[in-house]
């Protein structure tokens, strides 16, 4: 009875070998095509990443002109601006001493009108 126990013992064992190669075997050639599936993907992905950075470059330095640009204009804005305030101050006073001279004469003649009405009278 020993000896039927260890064929069968045996037996289950080289059953569960041949199960365990077979799981192995399986596992090899899935790994086989996820390795080509990764070279594939590294292949195609490191030209892209080049293209990116050449890209990212020419970014870069359209956003430095970009900024170039804006500072130009700010420093334009500015000028304008001491140059309205200029122009402002210049037209401003003359205009204000102009319109300051015409109602005090339209008030001495309203009051030397007056006057004459009173005297008049």
């Amino acid at each position: 009875m020993g000896g039927l126990a260890a064929l069968i013992c045996a037996a289950s064992f080289a059953l569960f070998m041949l199960s365990l190669a077979a799981v192995a075997w399986k596992l090899y050639h899935t790994m086989a095509v996820t390795n080509r599936i990764l070279d594939d993907i590294r292949r195609e992905t490191l030209p892209l990443l080049g293209k990116l950075q050449t890209t990212m470059d020419h970014v870069n330095r359209e956003m430095e002109y970009v900024d170039g640009v804006l500072e130009a204009v700010g420093g334009l804005a500015s000028r304008l601006d001491s140059m309205t305030a200029a122009l402002q101050q210049l037209v401003t006073s003359p205009l204000v001493r102009f319109l300051s001279l015409g109602i005090g004469a339209r008030r001495a003649l309203g009051e030397r009108a007056r006057r004459e009405d009173e005297g008049k009278d």
